[in-house]
């Protein structure tokens, strides 16, 4: 602190992070466990409760403040479930998120925004839920229903 601002009890303060913001106008539905859901996109990025709670908090987060989820947690749900061989969580998961992009798009004006549709990960969950449904179609043919 500087001697002046020592002297007149003023304390310099950083600026706010946009998810700090977002934090204080939604009540932390962008947090998971009091910390932004991007803090998880590296540690937490295999543990698949982790991602599940951030794609909640992402779908809160678009309740309340319009703006459009990140893809980033709903495609790590889909890659671990893969791996579970859980295709019918996968499928859930990336119906959802295309199923809420597409009425966010239907109810905001697109030409206004960027557009994730356009994005490479918009793009992989689409191309992840065909595959999804064609594995889990196999995996009921062969009655290996896990």
């Amino acid at each position: 602190m500087s001697l002046f601002s020592k002297l007149f009890g003023k304390k310099k303060t950083r600026p706010k992070t946009s998810g700090e913001l977002i934090a204080e106008t939604t009540g932390g539905a962008n947090l998971v466990d009091g910390k932004q859901t991007w803090e998880y996109a590296k540690k937490g990025k295999h543990d698949l409760l982790t991602m599940k709670k951030c794609c909640d908090a992402e779908l809160k987060t678009m309740n309340k403040t319009g703006l459009v989820p990140a893809p980033y947690y709903f495609e790590r749900v889909a890659i671990l479930s893969r791996k579970e061989k859980n295709y019918r969580q996968e499928i859930k998961y990336c119906e959802l998120y295309i199923d809420t992009v597409e009425k966010f798009y239907q109810k905001n004006d697109a030409t206004q925004m960027a557009d994730v549709r356009k994005g490479p990960t918009y793009q992989s969950i689409v191309k992840r839920l065909q595959k999804a449904m064609d594995l889990m179609k196999k995996q009921n043919q062969s009655g290996n229903l896990d």
